[in-house]
């Protein structure tokens, strides 16, 4: 019997562990928050769910589809804008697309390496 409830307080305890914290997974959507180092000198956060994902950057925000890892941990996706203030050439609406890639603890988005977790609010200085 006692084997039963600590199998069953296991399971319980592995089932409420957030998706954000486990590692990500090939052909998995990737869940998560990452942000760009502190200073690192361009803030930008990704805000990946399994409903969609969200890039931030100081002037902009770009929405995606839920971003499927490949077997190499790889993605990519195309999105659209739903924010651009200040001094950019992109607008509302205008498509776009991302591509990065996940290594060890690491998203490698473009040229960026962002670390797990969240950053303080970014301002536009345009």
């Amino acid at each position: 019997m006692r084997i039963c409830y600590l199998l069953a307080v296991v399971i319980a305890v592995g089932c409420t562990e957030p998706l954000a914290t486990r590692p990500p997974v090939p052909r998995h959507v990737l869940v998560g928050t990452w942000s760009s180092p502190e200073g690192s000198g361009w803030p930008i956060q990704l805000a990946a769910t399994a409903g969609g994902a969200d890039l931030r950057t100081p002037c902009t925000t770009a929405h995606f589809p839920a971003l499927r890892l490949d077997d190499s941990l790889a993605f990519l996706a195309r999105g659209v804008f739903t924010a651009a203030v200040g001094l950019v050439t992109a607008h509302v609406g205008d498509s776009t697309s991302i591509a990065g890639r996940v290594v060890g603890l690491q998203l490698i988005v473009g040229a960026f390496t962002l670390l797990r977790g969240g950053s303080g609010p970014v301002v536009c200085n345009a």
